[in-house]
């Protein structure tokens, strides 16, 4: 079948290495015929369009923002006549809007990164002839599957960790992402070790950097991907963004209950592509217990650090012992790398078996020409166009990284607030509830 991928593929590559890996192994890995078309100005035209049998929507192109999906966009994918997939990823922000588009668009197939028992709850809205499939936010690389690593005893570093403070939005679990690494450094019995721990933005490292980086390492901290906070409205995260405006030197804990009276209740935690990255390089994972998408088994392939640090002790002990170390890396390289069994080529697989039913489903018959190559070119040229035109808006958005973080809350809930929170303005989106 003919396939276009519809997606946003980032311009700074190195920052952005799982979006691109994901991209690219469709067309890596897929028996299909894929055609990529990255644009923020929207799909080709009709009748070009028409003569792909699939349209999939990669999670690169948010269901949240117009910047990524006019309305325009969105009538066009609900006009195309060939099988419609979703992708999508952050599903635990304004749900109730986000299905209400999936519907109106008519997808056929949605891959969720929740738990099953969750993206039941999650997706409770969507009609019911939606397939629902769960995936993963990222998969080993095919770049790192055969790469050399280090042996433990040669790494410099005991224990190394970059991450980032995360908004309030995304629950005292999406916190502890940024806490494990400031908790780690602060306690005592760390201090016996070699630690290069940072969630400083200027210490963020990408791209080759990143891998030597980590290849140094003996250890690397680690925590669940995801959110403990599922907001079905947006009232949770515009109330959260807004509190934190105007308290920029507040903590999590100095949160107004009321406002946090949903965490926990229902949640989306998963296994972080860094998982697998630090397999890949023969690096020890030290982590949170978690259940890590059903993958991860504590004291096979990573140590468990209690969130309390009431093992702290242990864990430093068992940072000591390389020999360990090295079994541990070895093992979980060979659980989670050299098996195969979370390689992008296994996903795509997956993907062509998945598309196989669907169409059986659906009794869809593919319209493409075998050996027909649909030009896209004029149309690309035209996307370029568009892009070229954006430079002012790629200026906003480096200034717009640089704002501190109390500055870019106040204008997202001020000046900002029908484009960032668009989804209160339901006078404009009315369509979606017909």
């Amino acid at each position: 079948m003919k396939i276009l991928l519809y997606c946003n593929i980032p311009n700074d590559s190195e920052k952005t290495s799982t979006v691109i890996n994901h991209i690219d192994s469709f067309e890596n890995h897929s028996l299909n015929d894929i055609e990529c078309w990255s644009s923020l100005s929207g799909l080709p035209n009709e009748d070009k369009l028409g003569k792909f049998d699939c349209l999939v929507i990669h999670y690169s192109i948010s269901l949240i923002f117009e910047k990524y999906i006019s309305r325009q966009t969105l009538d066009k994918i609900k006009s195309f006549k060939g099988m419609k997939i979703l992708f999508i990823q952050d599903e635990y922000r304004r749900v109730n809007f986000i299905c209400n588009k999936i519907n109106y668009a008519e997808i056929d197939m949605v891959y969720t990164c929740a738990p099953k028992s969750v993206s039941q709850k999650l997706y409770s809205r969507l009609n019911k002839s939606i397939l629902i499939h769960t995936t993963l936010t990222g998969y080993v690389p095919d770049t790192f599957a055969n790469i050399e690593t280090r042996i433990i005893s040669q790494r410099k570093i005991d224990v190394g960790y970059r991450a980032r403070k995360c908004p309030f939005f995304l629950g005292r679990k999406g916190i502890q992402k940024y806490l494990i690494g400031r908790n780690f450094l602060e306690n005592k019995k760390s201090q016996e070790l070699i630690c290069d721990i940072s969630c400083k933005e200027k210490d963020r490292l990408y791209g080759k950097d990143w891998i030597d980086f980590l290849s140094n390492c003996k250890t690397t901290l680690g925590t669940e991907s995801g959110s403990s906070i599922i907001d079905f409205v947006g009232d949770i995260e515009y109330n959260l963004n807004f509190y934190q405006a105007f308290h920029p030197f507040a903590t999590f804990d100095d949160v107004p209950k009321e406002i946090l009276k949903s965490d926990g209740e229902l949640e989306i935690q998963v296994i972080s592509p860094r998982c697998f990255e630090a397999a890949a390089l023969g690096t020890v994972l030290v982590l949170y217990p978690g259940s890590y998408s059903g993958i991860l088994v504590r004291d096979k392939h990573y140590i468990g650090l209690e969130k309390d640090f009431s093992n702290i002790n242990e864990v430093v002990e068992k940072i000591k012992d390389l020999d360990s170390l090295q079994e541990m890396a070895n093992f979980t390289r060979k659980a989670l790398v050299e098996s195969g069994n979370f390689s992008y080529k296994k996903f795509v697989n997956e993907f062509d078996k998945n598309l196989d039913m669907l169409m059986e489903k659906k009794n869809f018959k593919s319209r493409s020409i075998i050996g027909d190559k649909t030009s896209l070119s004029s149309d690309k040229i035209e996307s370029v166009k568009c892009r070229k035109k954006s430079f002012v808006r790629d200026l906003l958005y480096k200034f717009w990284k640089i704002l501190p973080e109390w500055a870019r809350f106040i204008l997202m809930v001020t000046l900002l607030r029908k484009k960032y929170f668009c989804h209160f303005n339901k006078e404009k989106y009315s369509y979606l509830e017909s």
